[in-house]
């Protein structure tokens, strides 16, 4: 429930591959809900990244910090000063998937080692998402499900992304350093048991 509200309900499957993106900051918005009750930032440095969940006015309460070159993640609670760390960087919700591109112009290998379900991927082409560049890619399950995304290609990052669950897609997106602190366990928290299948939960 905590993970759901950190990404916004997108599933986050990270891979870790030496890319020479730019750093960067930017909201995290579902274009498809009714209403956006939570608001979502997310913060990008080297081989990792913040989901910062925060409410109405501004106070983060719901943080995930991943490490791409690891392949884990934590959870932050800030209510509770205490952080629960995962083995993996995969988070059930929307099947969404977060990649990095190596080659924003040939990045379906990538999503589709990334991607959980068998599938074909196709390039359809450059296009502009709110003034920045991008390459659209096409994705069909062989379930018949299909996903489209557009890679940023300065970020090698997904900008938009959309699927039969919905549509999200990055919004106010800054370029620059980010505080090395955003992507550690601050001081004062203690370690949080991850609860398993069949225990009750966060």
């Amino acid at each position: 429930m905590i993970c759901t509200k950190v990404i916004g309900g997108c599933l986050l499957l990270a891979c870790a591959t030496a890319v020479a993106q730019a750093d960067f900051s930017a909201d995290l918005v579902n274009v498809s809900a009714a209403s956006n009750t939570f608001h979502t930032r997310i913060f990008s440095a080297g081989e990792k990244l913040r989901f910062q969940g925060e409410d109405r006015a501004g106070r983060p309460n719901s943080i995930m910090i991943v490490d791409l070159a690891k392949n884990s993640s934590i959870v932050l609670i800030p209510q509770q000063k205490q952080y629960v760390e995962n083995k993996q960087a995969q988070i059930p919700g929307q099947g969404v998937t977060f990649f990095r591109a190596k080659d924003v112009e040939d990045a379906c290998g990538e999503w589709q080692a990334a991607h959980a379900e068998k599938s074909k991927c196709r390039k359809v082409g450059h296009e502009t998402v709110h003034g920045r560049d991008s390459v659209k890619y096409e994705l069909t399950e062989k379930k018949g499900g299909s996903s489209t995304v557009w890679v940023d290609s300065k970020l090698h990052f997904p900008v938009k992304w959309k699927n039969s669950v919905g549509s999200s897609e990055l919004r106010n997106i800054k370029e620059g350093a980010q505080a090395s602190e955003l992507f550690e366990v601050p001081g004062g928290y203690t370690k949080r048991a991850l609860q398993g299948p069949g225990k009750k939960g966060l």
